[in-house]
C-alpha cells in the first residue's frame, strides 16, 4: 500500500482517539455535561460542514481528513457525534462507553489490520465489500477485550463485540460511525436487562 495512503489512514483513525476523552469528561463531569459538549461539537463541525458542502470552501487542514465519498456528503465525525449522543442519553454509562470505545479501537483495528494484513476477502458475496476476515477477526478480538475491560459481564460482552464487528463488516453506505454504537449499545443494554431478570 502506498505509504501516503497509509499516512492518511493512520490520521484519519487518530482522530476518533477523541473518544476516550468522550469517556472522561463523562466519567469526571457526568452524563449532562458530556452531552453539552457533544451537542456543542456537533453544532460546531455542522457549521463547517455547511461551509464546505454548500458554499464549497476548503477549511484548512480539516478538508484533507475526507474519503472520496465524502467530498459531496456529511464526513463521518457528523455520525460519530450523532451516535454517542444517542448512546449516552439512552444506555447505562457501562454499555455507552464500550460502545463508543467499540466504534473507536475496533473500526481502528479492522481498518489498519485489514489494510496491511488483509488477504481472505471471504465476505465479498455477502456484504458486497472487500472487507477483509483478518480485519474482522482484529476488530472483534479488540471489542471484546474493550467490553470486558469497561462491562466486565462475558456474555454482554461478547454480543456487543459480535455487533460491532458484524454491523461494521456489513454496512456500505450507512456510517458505521454511527450504527457501530448505537447497534452494540442496544444489544448489550437489552442483554444486560435480560440477565437482571433471570
Amino acid at each position: 500500500m502506498p505509504s501516503r495512503e497509509v499516512i492518511f489512514e493512520v490520521l484519519r483513525k487518530s482522530v476518533h482517539l477523541v473518544s476516550v476523552l468522550i469517556v472522561f469528561i463523562y466519567e469526571y463531569y457526568g452524563k449532562e455535561t458530556i452531552l453539552w459538549v457533544l451537542m456543542l461539537f456537533l453544532i460546531t463541525v455542522l457549521f463547517l460542514e455547511y461551509f464546505r458542502l454548500e458554499r464549497g470552501m476548503k477549511i484548512p487542514f480539516f478538508y484533507m481528513m475526507y474519503r472520496e465519498h465524502e467530498a459531496d456528503s456529511c464526513g463521518g465525525h457528523i455520525f460519530f457525534a450523532l451516535g454517542a449522543i444517542a448512546t449516552i442519553s439512552l444506555f447505562n454509562r457501562e454499555i455507552a462507553y464500550a460502545a463508543v470505545l467499540m466504534t473507536t479501537f475496533g473500526d481502528l483495528a479492522a481498518a489498519l489490520i485489514g489494510k496491511f494484513y488483509g488477504k481472505k476477502r471471504i465476505f465479498k458475496k455477502i456484504f458486497k465489500n472487500d472487507k477483509s476476515l483478518e480485519g474482522s477477526t482484529s476488530e472483534f478480538i479488540i471489542d471484546l477485550l474493550v467490553g470486558l475491560v469497561i462491562v466486565g459481564d462475558p456474555l454482554v460482552s461478547l454480543i456487543m463485540a459480535f455487533i460491532a464487528t458484524l454491523t461494521e463488516t456489513a454496512v456500505n453506505r450507512i456510517d458505521d460511525n454511527l450504527v457501530i454504537p448505537v447497534f452494540s449499545g442496544f444489544f448489550g443494554q437489552m442483554t444486560l436487562l435480560l440477565l437482571m431478570h433471570l
